[in-house]
């Protein structure tokens, strides 16, 4: 009697899981429009000499302020909780409750592209689609939440494009965070006359100085020559290497005057490491980072004391 019930108990779940509410295309669709209660602005004028003799349905302004207006919200949600049945039972139950012969219904089926990756292939790489302007795409750079598995035709989560976008979102925070507090590429700026650089691979400790100013010349007082000095990184006068001294500085007006490989211990100081490999993550914007990581691995070694 128990498994009995345990059986009722499971068909009737996967009853409510699989089950689309009849006017579904209701939900979607016959909503009011957007601009229903907008108001004119101004005031109506008092003499009604001065008040047009005709006025259109539009608004006054030049533009219908009425537009179509759907929610596809709830068919979103509905698509999400039938991850894992196969994708032919998913659909024939859509069009069961959504006539495609109805013209305002067959808009929903034209969104289905963009909520679902209906067209998946896969290949030694993994899975793949295939846009008309971008070509072949993986499938964790799609835009959809939902795809169809092309080894067994059940409709799955794609949890690779969750985590992509997760990536993509804390790289672009990331990189907010640097070019508001001013950092490069390859570069700390320590204070105004330090600066570290990587250089090869390698991490260098620069230091700058002001360019020497003209100076005339002993034998025609009439001509003036540049500054005596040559750049420790270009090993060049620093006439030669404006441009570039420019650029890898980050203004004009300096050069440097020594340049020394940091150590190990400088290197772990500003959370720093030799190679090729992408920029670490600033170290001036690190230990908040570096706080919330540690403050989230007690909460779970409090998490797994508590269960023993």
């Amino acid at each position: 009697m128990a498994a009995c019930a345990n059986e009722s108990a499971r068909g009737r779940l996967s009853d409510t899981k699989s089950s689309m509410r009849n006017d579904m295309y209701k939900v979607i669709v016959e909503r009011p429009r957007r601009g229903g209660g907008w108001t004119k602005p101004g005031r109506e004028p008092r003499d009604p000499d001065k008040q047009p003799a005709r006025e259109g349905m539009r608004e006054r302004l030049g533009r219908n302020r009425k537009s179509l207006n759907e929610n596809l919200r709830p068919l979103e949600r509905w698509l999400d909780r039938q991850a894992g049945r196969p994708w032919d039972a998913v659909y024939s139950e859509l069009c069961r409750h959504v006539d495609r012969r109805n013209t305002v219904q067959q808009h929903i089926h034209q969104h289905l592209n963009d909520l679902v990756e209906i067209q998946v292939h896969q290949d030694q790489d993994g899975f793949y689609v295939v846009r008309s302007w971008r070509g072949r795409v993986a499938l964790a750079e799609s835009r959809c939440d939902l795809y169809v598995d092309p080894r067994n035709g059940c409709l799955m989560r794609n949890e690779a494009a969750f985590a992509h976008r997760v990536r993509k979102r804390d790289e672009h925070r990331l990189a907010v965070q640097a070019h508001n507090a001013g950092w490069r590429e390859g570069v700390r700026t320590v204070d105004c006359d330090l600066q570290l650089h990587r250089l090869d691979g390698i991490w260098y400790r620069i230091e700058l100085a002001p360019v020497p100013p003209p100076r005339r010349s002993k034998r025609n007082p009439g001509v003036v020559l540049p500054g005596r000095a040559t750049d420790a990184v270009f090993h060049a006068p620093v006439v030669e290497c404006r441009n570039k001294r420019r650029t890898l500085y980050g203004r004009s007006g300096v050069y440097a005057v020594s340049k020394r490989q940091l150590s190990q211990s400088e290197l772990v100081a500003h959370r720093l490491r030799n190679g090729h490999d992408p920029d670490p993550f600033p170290a001036e914007l690190a230990p908040r980072r570096l706080n919330a990581l540690k403050r989230r691995a007690q909460t779970r070694a409090d998490a797994r004391y508590k269960e023993h």
